[in-house]
């Protein structure tokens, strides 16, 4: 069992167990900028809880500095006594551009391999997702699932104090009940301000909802932690004048909680004086008109809803408890009230059939003043009910491994009709947006030129706007 208390140095920071130092280096791996590039707040949090356990902790981010050239040479250059590699996705998640992010991961474990002989240890939201699968693969030596403020300093501990843990994969008996003050690393930290000047922050933990094909529970669980709102506010001031923040995007898995806390979050930014624009998910629920001008006066510029899906039934198959009213009602408001809004829609899950798609796509029309970003297929992840739902309907074998990207597909649907369908519906619009890869590289164009934000809103601009602007 990990300890719980640390013994203190002389300017109050604790130290490792018997006082010895680890020397440590974080990589993030994750070399994808769809939608668009944000810095790795997991890496931050755990630099700084690190740090505030007595060791050494450096962030090498492979987008950012230099892919495995770059790391190769860190390695060369720098001694370190662990290595923490966290994954993030394992692919895109997208059927249209299914790029499968592990063979890089192993890429890059053999090339610690091969000039370090610190152990190597894997986290990150997507090793929560298959552990030992992901272990076994990539041959590493061990394994945090969840949240690693506190399993990683004690891992450093142990390994310092010359205590090796037996057990490969470590897990956490119960949930980080505390929030380290993240430390980012300047020269990752120049590049993401450079793609587009967001950058993250959490004001909340957990997902107290069940939808069929989502993670979070897995990896946050479905009791939501919350941040004080004042803290949350004082970090954000601090991104803006320390790190020159032009952007923040608010991480949570939904910002708009059913219990409010998010207006006293709101009320704590304008008691700062907060006018850095952010943006967040969002449910179609628990928002009101008099919510939006809330939010707008902190600092809201736009908002991501998880949709999900286009007609009742479908989001009755995804177990998202809301129907499309409730969505219409939503992207209403926030076109009254001036708020750009998008929304995330994936077509082919459970119960979609020729009647659900040309009744979805019917509903999508009837958004006005939105983007809509679709997706074919979904992502089929473990232990999720679209898992059990994909062996009931035949989509997947019980024993078929996960570990490579797999969709889920409405049996009632040929995939390839249903991409005509989407493509030939999307076409005559600019926004509505199939698949989504194709404005990816219209994004990292703008954020080049020095454009901030998700910027995804540029596409509702008049055109001679955003010809203006354009390359």
């Amino acid at each position: 069992m990990c300890p719980t208390g640390r013994r203190p140095n002389a300017n109050g920071r604790p130290l490792g167990i018997d006082g010895k130092t680890m020397n440590c280096l974080l990589v993030s791996v994750n070399q994808a900028v769809v939608p668009y590039p944000v810095y790795p707040l997991g890496v931050a949090y755990l630099c700084g809880s690190l740090q505030q356990a007595g060791h050494v902790a450096e962030h090498f981010d492979l987008l950012a500095d230099g892919g495995a050239a770059g790391l190769r040479q860190r390695l060369i250059e720098r001694r370190y006594d662990l290595i923490g590699l966290s994954i993030r996705n394992l692919d895109t998640v997208d059927s249209c551009d299914p790029n499968d992010f592990v063979p890089e991961v192993a890429a890059v474990v053999a090339l610690i391999r091969e000039v370090s002989p610190a152990p190597v240890v894997l986290g990150g939201p997507a090793f929560s997702l298959m552990p030992e699968q992901l272990l076994g693969f990539l041959c590493a030596d061990y394994g945090v699932v969840g949240e690693g403020e506190v399993l990683l300093p004690w891992l450093a501990d142990e390994l310092a104090a010359g205590r090796p843990p037996g057990q490969k994969i470590l897990r956490n008996e119960r949930r980080v009940d505390f929030w380290p003050r993240p430390v980012y690393d300047e020269s990752p930290l120049r590049y993401y301000l450079a793609h587009g000047g967001m950058l993250g922050v959490q004001t909340k933990r957990g997902c107290p909802y069940h939808c069929a094909y989502c993670s979070y529970p897995t990896i946050e669980g479905h009791t939501l932690r919350y941040r004080d709102p004042d803290e949350t506010a004082a970090e954000v001031a601090r991104l803006v004048s320390e790190h020159s923040a032009r952007y923040i995007f608010f991480t949570d898995s939904v910002f708009n909680d059913g219990a409010g806390q998010f207006r006293r979050l709101a009320e704590a930014l304008i008691r700062n004086g907060n006018t850095t624009p952010w943006c967040a998910f969002f449910r179609p629920q628990n928002l009101e008109r008099e919510d939006l001008r809330l939010l707008k006066r902190a600092g809201l510029a736009a908002m991501e809803l998880g949709t999900d899906a286009a007609c009742d039934r479908t989001l009755a198959g995804l177990d998202k408890g809301f129907d499309f009213d409730q969505v219409l009602r939503a992207n209403r408001l926030a076109v009254e009230e001036g708020v750009p809004c998008a929304h995330f829609v994936m077509f082919g899950g459970p119960d979609e059939d020729r009647r659900t798609l040309t009744e979805g796509l019917d509903n999508l029309s009837r958004l006005e003043k939105c983007i809509v970003f679709a997706f074919s297929g979904i992502r089929i992840l473990p232990g999720t009910a679209l898992a059990a739902r994909a062996v009931a309907d035949g989509v997947i074998t019980a024993d078929q491994s996960l570990l490579t990207p797999t969709f889920y597909f409405s049996p009632q649907l040929p995939a390839a009709e249903l991409n005509r369908e989407l493509a030939a519906a999307f076409a005559p619009r600019t926004d509505r947006i199939f698949p989504v890869s194709q404005i990816i590289g219209h994004l990292t164009v703008l954020h080049e030129m020095g454009h901030t934000g998700p910027l995804w809103d540029f596409l509702l601009r008049p055109p001679r706007v955003r010809n203006a602007r354009s390359v």
